[in-house]
């Protein structure tokens, strides 16, 4: 049976993962409490969707296939670690090694569209100085103790970093990967260092798992995020409801 690569890892990440879940729970109070929330869902006051801030069908789409991605690649990773649905597991592996496949072919699309596609999208999560002097108020935003979301561009500070990690940790995600997949190929080398091909394939498993519980934790952050603050967004990029502040240009 297969080294378990540190349990310290999945103890820490479901901590992380309880905590980020009693933080939206609180947060949600917080929109309540503020009037936010009935302020945007009852008195239908959204924050207007501006031109820049539009997200083209390519986008949405590649959105679309992330997310699928990401969410059939935990499920079946967690089957394989812990040997969930144990009769399943050869054909959970296979689905798994598939997405791994479409995530990684999303992923170089979405860069080549940012770079190529009709809106060059990759000036979009440029993180400057204007951003970095800007965090402090997202984050008063956030923390209820200012009610004017501080725009000033497409996405905010912290909207940024959080999607470029997103990128950096698909691309770690991918390495590792294709490591724990072919120890004896890719890992050979790293016997030596590490002791035996065993325990460096333990090393980069325990890496691979770490940013799984990324993933996940993130991607519950972000999806909160994204329906409360963002509501006219997520209907067009999930229900493709076209916001009535932009329909008529698009």
């Amino acid at each position: 049976m297969k080294i378990v690569a540190y349990p310290i890892i999945d103890q820490i990440g479901i901590i992380i993962l309880i905590l980020s879940l009693i933080g939206n729970v609180f947060h949600f109070s917080g929109n309540i409490l503020s009037g936010r929330f009935k302020n945007r869902f009852i008195k239908k006051n959204y924050r207007p969707v501006t031109e820049e801030e539009y997200i083209l069908m390519p986008p949405r789409l590649m959105h679309w296939i992330h997310l699928i991605s990401i969410v059939a690649l935990s499920f079946t990773g967690l089957c394989i670690r812990y040997e969930w649905l144990k009769p399943q597991l050869p054909q959970m592996k296979i689905h798994h090694y598939c997405f791994m496949v479409i995530i990684l072919i999303n992923l170089v699309t979405r860069f080549l569209y940012a770079f190529y596609g009709k809106t060059k999208t990759y000036k979009d999560y440029a993180f400057g100085i204007k951003d970095i002097l800007n965090t402090p108020a997202v984050l008063k935003y956030y923390l209820f103790f200012k009610n004017d979301y501080p725009h000033i561009s497409k996405y905010a500070s912290l909207q940024k970093l959080t999607y470029n990690f997103f990128w950096i940790m698909v691309i770690i995600q991918g390495i590792t990967g294709f490591m724990i997949l072919w120890p004896n190929i890719l890992l050979g080398w790293l016997a030596s260092p590490f002791g035996s091909v065993e325990l460096a394939d333990n090393f980069f498993s325990g890496i691979h798992t770490a940013i799984m519980w990324a993933f996940i934790i993130f991607t519950n952050i972000h999806a909160y995020i994204a329906t409360v603050e963002g509501w006219p967004l997520f209907k067009l990029i999930f229900f493709n409801v076209e916001p009535k502040e932009t329909a008529a240009e698009h």
